[in-house]
């Protein structure tokens, strides 16, 4: 009887043995075929940190997507940089916000618009960050923007910075600026403008930049939080301990930096994307991922497009029936389906990026369309829109971790 339970206690530890010799392998083969690169989130128009909007997530709403990432053992992280900022100046932000170190935007970029060169200093949220310790980057709205822009910047510098410095080796240069670093695995874009948003041509033609501002309401949520700001620094536009969110909207408006052309404005319309477009290619050794949203149905009446129910309410009535004489790409009739903010063309992929339908199958250097999803606000990519769905919200972020922690190193 002895011998039989030594040969059963053997046995049961020999199974042990295997269970866990297979847990083993499989780690190793899918540490091996995968990476442990983190993501990094970043903010669109709009956006804030933790402790500006109290316990309001700006990932999130009432969920903490971030968190919950990270929860679940994905490596994530989220940043705040400029909100109405141009694109160029948000780049630099992000940079130096991972990197960590004072944000150059550039002797030459700052001569040009009259602002200052250096702005915040931050400890750095991954100082690691390398071309071997390389990150994800996912942008929502007008971060979509600022992660292609800078991803640029990494691979090849800027020339007129480059030949500021050489004509004055005093004035010093950015690291960004000098090109040559493959620091960045891929990039996901939520909603974003990649080939500009019509309601910001509206905006810009009619100078009604007071509306894009302060557009869905939004203005009440933050005047209640004195700590928010749109980190306009270095154009001396720092919102008062006590001043109300109505009083800092008229002195930006005001200001010579909604004039200066170093805006968000003028890089979200058409012509400002296009111009971005202009400089950028899809590189053979980043994957690029690109969510889009509908949330708009086809006026039997007028053949317009008309708004569900969301927040952004106006700029959705325009997206949906905006004109130019036709002469928008694919016509003004293809732009009219939207998210609310973001024509689903637009959302899809640059114009002039190679790009294909997802199909499981990723490949380097081509967008991957992922299907539209129906119903879908572009409030709704980031939790802070009427529809509240989380589960589906969650999954959407879980499955991009998925994907993006899946692809080879």
């Amino acid at each position: 009887m002895k011998n039989r339970n030594h040969h059963k206690i053997n046995t049961f530890f020999l199974f042990l043995i295997f269970i866990f010799t297979i847990i083993y392998t499989t780690k190793q083969v899918n540490a091996a075929s995968g990476n442990d690169y983190p993501i990094v989130l970043v903010h669109g128009i709009y956006g804030w940190d933790k402790d500006q909007i109290g316990s309001y997530n700006y990932w999130g709403g009432d969920l903490d997507i971030v968190k919950m990432l990270n929860d679940e053992g994905f490596k994530a992280m989220n940043v705040k940089i400029g909100t109405f900022s141009s694109n160029w100046d948000r780049a630099c932000e992000l940079y130096y916000y991972i990197k960590g170190g004072t944000v150059d935007y550039g002797a030459a970029h700052s001569a040009k618009y009259g602002h200052e060169r250096y702005g915040k200093t931050y400890p750095g949220l991954y100082k690691n960050w390398d071309d071997i310790n390389k990150i994800h980057l996912l942008g929502h709205n007008f971060g979509g923007e600022t992660i292609r822009l800078l991803v640029e910047l990494l691979k090849n510098g800027d020339k007129d910075e480059q030949n500021y410095y050489a004509n004055n080796p005093e004035s010093g240069i950015s690291p960004l600026f000098e090109g040559g670093k493959n620091s960045v695995a891929s990039i996901t874009t939520l909603g974003s403008q990649l080939n500009g948003a019509t309601f910001v041509n509206f905006v810009k033609k009619y100078n009604v930049k007071s509306l894009y501002i302060s557009l869905g309401g939004l203005p009440n949520l933050y005047n209640n939080n004195p700590k928010y700001d749109f980190g306009l620094d270095q154009w001396g536009l720092k919102r008062g301990a006590n001043e109300s969110i109505y009083s800092y909207y008229s002195r930006v408006l005001n200001d010579r930096f909604m004039n200066s052309g170093d805006n968000a404005v003028d890089d979200l319309n058409t012509d400002g994307a296009q111009a971005l477009n202009d400089k950028t290619i899809a590189y053979s050794d980043i994957y690029y991922f690109s969510y889009n949203g509908n949330n708009s149905y086809k006026s039997e009446l007028t053949g317009f497009y008309l708004p569900k129910e969301m927040i952004w309410t106006v700029s959705a009535t325009v997206t949906g029936k905006y004109t130019q004489n036709n002469a928008l790409p694919f016509g003004d009739k293809a732009w009219w389906k939207n998210d609310g903010a973001v024509s689903v063309i637009s959302a899809q992929y640059p114009f002039n990026e190679p790009h294909k339908n997802y199909d499981g199958i990723f490949e380097k250097g081509v967008w991957t369309v992922y299907p539209t999803l129906e119903n879908w606000a572009q409030e709704d990519f980031v939790g802070l829109g009427t529809r509240k769905d989380y589960v589906r919200l969650f999954n959407i972020y879980k499955n991009i971790a998925k994907t993006l922690t899946s692809l080879p190193k």
